[in-house]
């Protein structure tokens, strides 16, 4: 509803004393010095709005905003009629809350035509839904009853007989089995008469020591599951020994930093075999343990990546996994074969769990 100035009410007796009087305030106003109880001016021609001025407050505002009936264009009595009766419904608003008030309704009249057009697609989509699953029921149904007729066909006469015919056949078969099996206890009993003692002992013993040679094998190579062996790493020159050590760990270290893998740890390192006087043989290789499996795979994958730098003398370090002499003596076959097909010219191919193979990247093709 809008809000006007009212006028005041009279003014209530008080018993023993009298109503206090509202101090007056100054409010100045475009060419104006009133006393009045509120300091508001028109926001559109600057007249002072006192409490005797008819005016109208904007709704909306959240600083008060007032407009005289004058630039309003009311007259006494309709200003009256405005502000006397709550029934009336009506409501002022200045030029800014104006044009917020009406730009909501046109978003929510927007906000209401989308939701209509969203009512209709929606409609429009599960109607088609409806109609397609209907369609797929039918095409079901036909399914189904095509699959019953062949059921049928095939469960005929001939069906039937040759099934009975498969029923008798084994029912005859047991005597069958019995013969088999009455023929082959008889050759096993004639080739333990025909073994003596120490021949039994001798197979039992071939039997136990390939056991245990697998056992070992299995152990070795668990042993050695997360070491891998450096080839062409100088070595130090230096008499103490636990000098050399850390010389090799240091050049480890760097290297382990020029592929990538900073991360894997090092357990401990060794150089095999006897070391030689002449500095002008070739380096010992290096079988160094790692903290972990994962390390070891890390470092063979990234070991390639060595081949390709040119500076610090990279290039002629290779590594390899740590093989037990077993799985050396069947690689050797391998790596001669690889030979020959490179040297036949292909290429982008590799040695992997025990087979020759593409490399990632390539077509796989395994050669048994």
């Amino acid at each position: 509803m809008v809000k006007g100035k009212m006028p005041d009410k009279p003014k209530s007796k008080l018993k023993g004393r009298a109503e206090p009087k509202k101090p007056a305030v100054k409010a100045v106003c475009p060419g104006k010095s009133v006393s009045v109880l509120s300091s508001c001016c028109c926001c559109e021609c600057g007249e002072l709005v006192g409490d005797e001025s008819k005016a109208l407050r904007c709704e909306k505002c959240t600083v008060e905003t007032w407009k005289c009936a004058s630039c309003l264009g009311l007259t006494d009595e309709l200003y009256d009629e405005l502000t006397t009766h709550a029934s009336n419904g009506l409501h002022w608003f200045c030029t800014k809350c104006e044009e917020v008030v009406f730009e909501g309704s046109v978003t929510e009249e927007k906000i209401a035509n989308t939701l209509d057009k969203l009512d209709t697609k929606t409609d429009a989509f599960e109607q088609r839904m409806q109609e397609t699953l209907a369609q797929f029921e039918h095409q079901l149904t036909l399914k189904i009853s095509d699959m019953e007729k062949m059921i049928e066909k095939k469960a005929g006469t001939d069906l039937l007989q040759a099934v009975d015919d498969r029923l008798k056949k084994l029912e005859e078969r047991p005597s069958i089995i019995e013969e088999a099996q009455q023929r082959i206890e008889h050759k096993v009993d004639m080739l333990k008469s025909n073994m003596n003692e120490p021949m039994v002992q001798a197979v039992q013993g071939a039997l136990q020591g390939a056991l245990q040679e697998d056992k070992c094998e299995e152990a070795e190579i668990e042993q050695r599951k997360k070491n891998v062996i450096v080839h062409g790493v100088a070595e130090s020159q230096v008499d103490n020994p636990e000098q050399r050590i850390d010389d090799d760990l240091q050049v480890l270290a760097a290297m382990f930093h020029e592929v990538g893998v900073d991360d894997v740890q090092v357990d401990s390192v060794t150089r095999l075999g006897k070391k030689s006087s002449d500095s002008t043989q070739n380096p010992r290789p290096m079988k160094v343990v790692l903290n972990s499996v994962e390390g070891k795979i890390n470092v063979l994958k990234r070991a390639k990546n060595l081949r390709e730098k040119q500076e610090g003398g990279w290039t002629r370090v290779f590594i390899h996994q740590d093989l037990t002499p077993k799985q050396r003596e069947a690689r050797k076959p391998l790596v001669a074969e690889l030979k020959l097909r490179k040297a036949n010219g292909e290429t982008d191919i590799t040695i992997f769990n025990g087979k020759i193979v593409k490399k990632r990247g390539t077509p796989l093709v395994v050669t048994n």
